[in-house]
């Protein structure tokens, strides 16, 4: 009688086990399954990345546009400024020259240390605007 209890609850086990246990094919088909769950995950992660770092860059393109544009237009600025500096510079040294004349040359001489600084001045904001205006 103790062997057909142990016999019957071996078979019971059995059945139990075996009741648990996969096929081949189905195990086959989840592995199967569990690779393109993978794959479709991958892929869309590597879609994703592609997205991110493409906006990424396209920041920064636009940041780089912006500084770029910023150095442009200080470096404009700079340009006239050194543009008029040297205008000033001019003109200083042509008034110093025109106080060696008569006072009839000097009027003229002056007048015409004036007009060369202003035509100067309108080269240096000229210069500055059409810098500007290439952005």
């Amino acid at each position: 009688m103790k062997h057909l209890r142990l016999i019957l609850m071996a078979s019971l086990v059995l059945i139990g086990l075996s009741a648990c246990e996969e096929s081949p094919k189905d195990t086959a088909e989840d592995v199967s399954k569990a690779r393109q769950d993978a794959q479709e995950d991958v892929s869309k992660a590597r879609s994703e990345e592609a997205k991110k770092v493409g906006e990424a860059r396209e920041d920064v393109a636009d940041d780089v546009s912006a500084a770029q544009s910023d150095v442009n237009e200080e470096a404009a600025k700079a340009r006239r400024d050194v543009m008029l500096a040297e205008a000033k510079g001019r003109h200083q040294v042509a008034m110093e020259k025109c106080d060696a004349l008569t006072d009839a040359e000097q009027d003229a001489c002056e007048a015409l240390a004036d007009a060369q600084l202003e035509s100067d001045k309108a080269s240096a904001e000229a210069a500055f605007k059409s810098a500007n205006e290439r952005k």
